[in-house]
């Protein structure tokens, strides 16, 4: 598996089948301003941190240079559509984002579907505010 993953996705074969990885992934601040051109742009700040566990309980913060899911999302919590789903490389611990979608947005977050093991996935994602 690891001589067929392209060289930017090897990370992922130890990430997910030799080491225990854990996130601490948090949507920070989202608002969103309309444009001349009746689009909405997203202004999306996300926090997120890697940890190694060595399964006895301890943890040591690892270097971030991840591709992560970022989605901005209308309608009704648990009922919402993808305006924008896209993966993102993060390499440091807050990312500041600006995301332009074609209808208002509700919701915006990291990690929108908790592909990732995170200590607190009900942070992943926020409303976001005009």
């Amino acid at each position: 598996m690891r001589d067929a993953a392209p060289p930017e996705m090897k990370y992922l074969i130890g990430d997910m089948f030799e080491s225990i990885v854990l996130f601490d992934n948090k949507a920070v601040s989202a608002t969103y301003t309309p444009t001349a051109d009746h689009k909405y742009k997203v202004n999306l700040t996300v926090s997120a941190v890697k940890r190694k566990a060595d399964g006895q309980g301890a943890e040591s913060d690892m270097p971030l240079n991840d591709l992560l899911d970022v989605g901005v999302f209308n309608g009704p919590k648990d009922h919402e559509k993808p305006l924008y789903l896209a993966k993102h490389r993060l390499t440091g611990k807050t990312t500041n984002l600006v995301i332009i979608v074609d209808e208002q947005p509700t919701r915006a977050g990291i990690d929108p579907y908790n592909k990732l093991i995170d200590r607190n996935p009900e942070d992943n994602v926020m409303n976001v505010s005009k």
